[in-house]
C-alpha cells in the first residue's frame, strides 16, 4: 500500500534559531506586536509503498531521526501517516 507520510523537524529548545529570530524581528517592524516568538522549522512529506501502517510509521521514525532531523540540535515529529488512494 502506498503512505504519505509528515514529518516536522525544529531546532531543540536553547539552540540558536537565527531564521526564527529574523521572522520575528520582521513581524515587530511589520506591527505584530502581539508576536511572542517564532521558530523556523521544515516540513517533510514523504511517499512510500509499505506492506502496512504500522511499517509506515516504523520506517517514518527511524529515516526521520536518521535522515531529515539532526538529532544534536534538532527533534522531529511524525506529524501524521495516511493510506493514498
Amino acid at each position: 500500500m502506498r503512505y504519505r507520510i509528515n514529518v516536522r523537524v525544529m531546532p531543540k529548545s536553547g539552540i540558536s534559531d537565527p531564521e526564527g529570530k529574523a521572522i520575528y524581528d520582521a513581524a515587530l517592524q511589520l506591527g505584530y506586536g502581539e508576536v511572542r516568538g517564532v521558530h523556523a522549522g521544515r516540513s517533510f512529506a514523504v511517499e512510500g509503498e509499505y506492506a502496512s501502517l504500522d511499517e509506515a510509521r516504523k520506517s517514518a521514525d527511524e529515516l526521520a531521526g536518521r535522515l531529515l532531523a539532526n538529532p544534536v540540535i534538532q527533534s522531529y515529529e511524525v506529524e501524521s501517516v495516511e493510506e493514498l488512494s
